[in-house]
């Protein structure tokens, strides 16, 4: 089959070259005439505008792998960043929350507190750190237990600063000055 195909279209050529030869152009210029307008109304028509869209197309496929190659990593990251917001206390609690966690744990542990300074807050990225300046006196086991209560807290708190002396008039016992922090997402921020 394709060798009577390729025979015919050399026959016609043959034929084409004959004819050209004998007269010339002129009896090509009628069907050249209707054929190229029909011609590139079909290329600029069908070919070209799919041309187009195959570039878009590939440009596409590229980004779409582009973005697949980094959707497991993105997915894991997302989860994790879920994970670590669920362990920060809620904006809305801000103002009175890490107060109420001190005196609420003080309690718990039997500790005194003496003082406690005001809330300190500075932006960090998305996040806001909150912090409370405590001080108190107590004896080591007391206020390790307390220690202990707040670090082991499911929200997340951490004691940035610690200062601990022995109390010369009280043998047994010592005073506690120490920064518990926390961080809180901003409104609108925290990824």
């Amino acid at each position: 089959m394709p060798d009577k195909a390729l025979s015919y279209f050399r026959s016609m050529w043959d034929d084409i070259l004959i004819i050209y030869g004998e007269k010339g152009f002129a009896p090509f210029k009628k069907p050249v005439i209707y054929a190229a307008p029909v011609l590139l109304v079909l290329y600029f028509g069908f070919y070209g505008p799919a041309g187009g869209r195959l570039s878009r197309a590939r440009a596409e496929v590229t980004n779409m792998t582009v973005v697949s190659q980094y959707a497991e990593q993105y997915e894991t990251a997302k989860g994790r960043i879920g994970l670590l917001q669920r362990k920060l206390p809620l904006v809305k609690d801000k103002d009175e929350w890490l107060s109420y966690v001190i005196s609420s744990t003080a309690k718990k542990a039997g500790v005194s507190v003496d003082s406690q300074s005001a809330q300190r807050e500075s932006e960090v990225g998305g996040y806001l750190v909150v912090s409370r300046e405590i001080s108190t006196t107590t004896t080591y086991h007391v206020f390790g237990r307390w220690l202990a209560e707040i670090e082991n807290s499911p929200i997340f708190l951490r004691i940035t600063e610690l200062s601990v002396t022995r109390d010369e008039n009280s043998p047994g016992n010592v005073k506690v000055s120490f920064i518990l922090s926390t961080v809180f997402p901003k409104q609108g921020g925290g990824g």
